[in-house]
C-alpha cells in the first residue's frame, strides 16, 4: 500500500488491544493502513478486521493492498461515528477490539484537493471525505460567510488560538476585497494578522487550520458519538484504544473513560518512545488511552 503516512504507537496498540486468532476487530480510521495490517497480522490466521474511512482514496489503496488477506479484511466508506450501524449492517458485531487513530494522515495533508495544508495551495475545503459531515460545509464557507465573532469563537474553541479575534478581524477585512478561495490565501491573511517572531517553530496558521478542520469535519462531536457506538458493539471486556493528538480530543476520551461504563486499562496516558519521536516527529503529540467495556 503506497503511503507517506507513518502510523504511531503500532506496537503499543497491538500490545494493549491483545488481538487473538479468530477475533473481530474494527479500525475506525483506516488512513494509510498500518494499524489495519498490524491487526490482521496479530489476529491471524483467521481473525477479521473491518476498516472504516471517509477518504475514498485510502479505501481504494487498501482494497488493493489487503487483497491477499481475502475475506479476513473488509473496508467501508463510513464515518467512524456510525461504526455501530456499519458493523451491524454486514454482521460484523459484536467485536473484540476497536482502534481510533484521530490524527489525520500525511497522505491527506499532501493531497492539495483536500485543502488541509497551509504549505500546499489548494481549495479551502478541508472535508476528509463526502461523509465527513452531513451538510457539506467547507472551510471556504466558514471564512467567507460566518460573522466575525463566530469565526473568533471557532478559532478560540477548536484551535485554542490566543489571537482569535485579531485573526477573525483580518479574515473579514480580507474577504471584503475578494473571496478567500485558497489555502495559501488564508495562510497569508493569518500571517499578516500575527506578527511572526524570528525563531517561531509553529507556523502562524497552524491553529487556524486545526480549528477549521475540526469545525468542518465536526470532529469532537463525531468522537463523542463514536465512543457511544463503540461501547454498543464491543463484547463485554472488549477493548477500545484511542490515539489523540491534541488536548481537546484527549479530554473527551479521558472523561468518557472515567465517567462512562468502562474499565480503564491505561491508568496513565501512553506516549511514544523517545526513539519513535525521533524517527517520526509528528508522533510527539500523540496520546494513547485504552479501556475495556464493563
Amino acid at each position: 500500500m503506497s503511503t507517506q503516512h507513518i502510523a504511531v504507537m503500532t506496537h503499543e496498540v497491538i500490545e494493549l488491544l491483545q488481538p487473538n486468532a479468530g477475533g473481530l476487530y474494527l479500525d475506525g480510521t483506516l488512513g494509510g493502513g498500518t494499524h489495519t495490517r498490524a491487526l490482521l497480522n496479530a489476529s491471524g490466521p483467521n481473525g477479521r478486521v473491518l476498516s472504516l474511512d471517509v477518504d475514498r482514496k485510502a479505501l481504494a489503496a487498501a482494497k488493493e493492498a489487503f487483497g491477499p488477506y481475502g475475506d479476513r479484511w473488509v473496508g467501508l466508506e463510513e464515518n467512524f461515528r456510525n461504526m455501530d450501524v456499519a458493523a451491524e449492517s454486514i454482521g460484523f458485531a459484536p467485536v473484540d477490539g476497536i482502534l481510533l487513530d484521530l490524527g489525520f494522515s500525511s497522505d491527506e495533508l499532501v493531497d492539495a484537493s483536500k485543502g488541509l495544508s497551509f504549505k500546499v495551495d489548494g481549495p479551502l475545503d478541508m472535508r476528509l471525505g463526502p461523509k465527513s459531515n452531513e451538510d457539506g460545509m467547507t472551510a471556504a464557507e466558514i471564512v467567507n460567510s460566518w460573522p466575525e465573532d463566530d469565526i473568533a469563537k471557532m478559532l478560540e474553541t477548536f484551535g485554542e488560538e490566543p489571537h482569535s479575534h485579531r485573526i477573525a478581524k483580518h479574515i473579514v477585512e480580507a474577504r471584503k476585497a475578494a473571496r478567500i478561495i485558497g489555502t495559501l490565501d488564508l495562510a497569508s491573511v493569518v500571517t499578516r494578522a500575527i506578527n511572526r517572531r524570528p525563531g517561531d517553530k509553529i507556523h502562524p496558521a497552524t491553529r487556524t487550520f486545526q480549528a477549521l478542520r475540526i469545525a468542518v469535519n465536526d470532529e469532537l462531536q463525531a468522537l463523542k458519538q463514536a465512543m457511544v457506538a463503540a461501547h454498543k458493539i464491543l463484547k463485554p471486556e472488549g477493548r477500545l484504544a484511542i490515539i489523540s493528538f491534541h488536548s481537546l480530543e484527549d479530554r473527551i476520551v479521558k472523561h468518557a473513560f472515567n465517567e462512562g461504563e468502562w474499565n480503564v486499562v491505561t491508568e496513565k496516558v501512553v506516549r511514544p518512545t523517545d526513539q519513535e519521536m525521533e524517527e517520526n516527529p509528528r508522533s510527539r503529540s500523540a496520546k494513547l488511552r485504552v479501556a475495556a467495556k464493563s
